[in-house]
Order: C-alpha cells, then sequence, then structure tokens
C-alpha cells in the first residue's frame, strides 16, 4: 500500500465515498426510490384489502410481484447492458412514476395487482443496471462504503417506508399515498438525470445463459453464489416466525424490526473494512448466521428473540462481501445482466424457503425450525471453506492479491467528473 492510499484509508470510507459524484447520487436516488418502494407498498397492501375486502388480497400484492421480478431478473440483463446505465436508471423511475399510478386512474382491484406485478419487475431491472453502474463508474475503494450506505437505507426505508405508506393511506387515502410515492420517482430521476457514466460495450445481445455462464466459469463467483442462495432459502425466518414467537404481545414490532436493524448497522460496520472482500472473512461471517441461529433456537421469550433476530440479521448481511466479489470479478459489460441472474436465484430461493420453513414450524416447533436454518447454514459455510481452500483465485483474494490487475484503476484514483 502506497501512503497515498494509506492516508485515505485512514480517513472515513463514508466521507470520502459521498464526495465522489456518482457514489452521492447514486446513494440518494436510491434512498428516495426505497423509501417510496415501501410507502407504495403499503399502500397496495392497504388497498387491496379496500377493494377485494379480503386478507387474501393484501397477500396477493407479495404474490403478483415475485413472479415478474424473478422473470425480469432472469431476462432483462441481456437488455439493460446494452444502454447506458444512466438513461436505463432515469427510464426505469420515471416508468416505476407511471405504474405506481395505475390504481389511482382505473378503479377495481386488477389495477392495484398490476401495478404490483410491474413494480416487483421494476425493482429487479434497477437493482440490475444500478450494479453495472457502480461497476464502471466507482472505484473498489468507494465501493464497501457506497454498498453498506445503500443496504443500510434499504432496509431503514422497510421500516419507515411500510409506517407511511399505512399510515398515509389510513389518514390521506390509498390513492393520495400513492402519488406521492409517484413523486419520490420523479425525484430520483432528477438525481440520476446528468449522471455520467461509460456507453456501454455491448453491441449484440447476448445469450440468456451469459449471466449464469459467466457466473460458472469463475471459480470464486462459482464458489459464493450457492452460498448466496443458500442464505436467502433461511434468510427470510426472522420475520416469517416472527407472529408465532411474539403473538399479540408489545414486542411484536420489535421483533418484526429486529433483523433488519441488525443488518443495517452491520453493513455499516463492514463499509469501513477492507477485509469484507476476502473469501475467508465472508465464510467466517457466514458462520456466524449459523451461531445466531443457534442462539434464536434457544429462545423462550419475545425479548429473548428480539436479540436473537438481531444476530440474525447481522449475519445476513455477510452477503455484502459477496457483493464486492461480484462487482470485482464479473465481467462489467454484463454486470446487469449477472446481478439480474443472481436477483432470480435469490428470489426463487426465499419464495421456496420462506412456507417451507414456516410448513415446518406449525408441523414440529419453532425451536426446531431455526436449528435446522443453523444446520444449513453451517453445512454450507464449512463445505464453502473445504472448496476456498482448494482454489487458488480464493486464496489469492485472501492474500489481497490483485488477480487481475496490479495497479490501482483510474476511478480509484480520483472520481469521475459529472
Amino acid at each position: 500500500m502506497t501512503l497515498e492510499e494509506s492516508a485515505i484509508s485512514a480517513r472515513s470510507g463514508y466521507r470520502l465515498t459521498v464526495g465522489h459524484p456518482i457514489a452521492l447520487r447514486l446513494w440518494l436516488a436510491s434512498g428516495v426510490s426505497l423509501l417510496g418502494d415501501y410507502v407504495a407498498q403499503g399502500a397496495l397492501l392497504m388497498l387491496a384489502y379496500q377493494r377485494t375486502g379480503l386478507v387474501l388480497g393484501s397477500a396477493a400484492v407479495f404474490a403478483v410481484g415475485a413472479v415478474p421480478a424473478l422473470l425480469s431478473g432472469a431476462l432483462a440483463g441481456s437488455v439493460l447492458d446494452r444502454i447506458p446505465r444512466g438513461r436505463a436508471l432515469l427510464f426505469l423511475h420515471l416508468a416505476g412514476a407511471a405504474f405506481v399510478l395505475i390504481p389511482v386512474v382505473f378503479g377495481g382491484a386488477i389495477p392495484v395487482f398490476v401495478a404490483a406485478a410491474l413494480l416487483g419487475a421494476l425493482r429487479a431491472a434497477m437493482v440490475s443496471v444500478r450494479s453495472g453502474a457502480i461497476a464502471e463508474g466507482i472505484g473498489e475503494r468507494y465501493r464497501p462504503p457506497l454498498l453498506a450506505l445503500i443496504g443500510s437505507t434499504e432496509q431503514a426505508s422497510q421500516v419507515i417506508g411500510y409506517l407511511a405508506g399505512t399510515g398515509l393511506a389510513v389518514t390521506l387515502g390509498a390513492g393520495n399515498a400513492l402519488v406521492i410515492d409517484s413523486v419520490s420517482f420523479v425525484l430520483a430521476a432528477i438525481l440520476l438525470a446528468r449522471l455520467s457514466l461509460p456507453e456501454p460495450t455491448v453491441r449484440e445481445r447476448p445469450p440468456i445463459t451469459a449471466g449464469w455462464r459467466d457466473i460458472a466459469s469463475d471459480p470464486v463467483l462459482r464458489l459464493l453464489a450457492p452460498l448466496v442462495g443458500v442464505t436467502a432459502l433461511v434468510g427470510a425466518l426472522p420475520e416469517t416466525l416472527a407472529a408465532g414467537v411474539a403473538g399479540d404481545s408489545a414486542w411484536t414490532p420489535l421483533v418484526f424490526a429486529a433483523a433488519p436493524a441488525g443488518q443495517a448497522l452491520t453493513m455499516l460496520v463492514l463499509g469501513r473494512t477492507r477485509h469484507v472482500g476476502r473469501p475467508s472473512v465472508q465464510l467466517t461471517h457466514l458462520a456466524w448466521l449459523a451461531l445466531a441461529f443457534g442462539i434464536a433456537a434457544l429462545g423462550r421469550s419475545a425479548a429473548w428473540f428480539v436479540l436473537a433476530n438481531f444476530l440474525v440479521g447481522s449475519g445476513v448481511a455477510w452477503t455484502m462481501g459477496p457483493q464486492l466479489t461480484f462487482l470485482k470479478l464479473a465481467p462489467q459489460e454484463r454486470m446487469a445482466q449477472i446481478t439480474g441472474t443472481m436477483i432470480a436465484v435469490l428470489i426463487a430461493a426465499e419464495g421456496l424457503g420462506s412456507p417451507l420453513l414456516a410448513l415446518l414450524a406449525d408441523q414440529t416447533s419453532i425451536a426446531a425450525v431455526y436449528r435446522v436454518a443453523g444446520f444449513v447454514v453451517l453445512a454450507a459455510a464449512l463445505v464453502g471453506w473445504r472448496i476456498k481452500e482448494r482454489t487458488p483465485e480464493a486464496i489469492a483474494l485472501d492474500a489481497d492479491v490483485p488477480t487481475n490487475e496490479g495497479e490501482q484503476s483510474e476511478l480509484d484514483r480520483q472520481p469521475q467528473e459529472v
């Protein structure tokens, strides 16, 4: 490490990152958009119940968004990689501003579900394009703090957005709440309007399977991708079981909020360290998630599960490391497609794991389900460690030895001007 690098690393990573014009705009736009997303979700849940008169109507809002998000993640990346990142993000946010108004313009329950489906697809596309923008426009030094800021903002937006969305729907009406969300999309688009990023190098549309092949061809990505999928399989367990462990007690909101809070705070800590990109650190963190599930399995009170779910959320935050590794190793010109492929994997894993674990909890006990989750994660971490020890590329990353470029990139040396 040079004297200049040592001086910079000693400074606050967050202060350095928010001074980067592209990183700052991406974070602010993500925060505004994420808050609007969850405000809309809360309003759509209320509106679905009002227009159907059924609790099932609210549940359907979640269900109808899952499949479009999965398809968008798996299929849209090959198209989005051919569009300049700034222009794609601008278009997607303006589209969101229009989609969220569909139930305002049209009556009945069907427009509510149409809007939920389109917004689900849109979220997956936005995350994919944003990953491409970070890979192409943000140097490696700025990425850990930026991902930490975006990740913690998302967790906070989930809590605030649901409260605000349902609250606004009750006080002002669900239609007005959706109009407010539409404005948030427009504000995010304004922040991204003049984002200066490199032109795409992909001229021809790659095959749909290109993302899968890119992941499979890199030994480190091939190691991390299944481990992230295992995490998604069990990662929603705190929220899935929250009602069962807290019932109608005053602890219920805290039981629900504990995991997002643990994940957000841990990401903020990880964002200040260079070691988060090392496979050994990531796998050790994954093993900590297994221990957190074991602690949760000992729970006998709602207060215990607040602490345990906080620790589980802290363990789930390990996925920030693989995000950084993907940004470092995956081809930048296909980053949207590769990210979309991983989004599809995560949606499918969570959609499969949550109901299966809930069914197991009904048939056995909540403690048994937490133990199962702990064993699954621990086994994945041990297998991953064994593979890592036999993978020279992973060992090189552990030693902090660059595998592609020996020198610091231009993006690291100075922020790009907007």
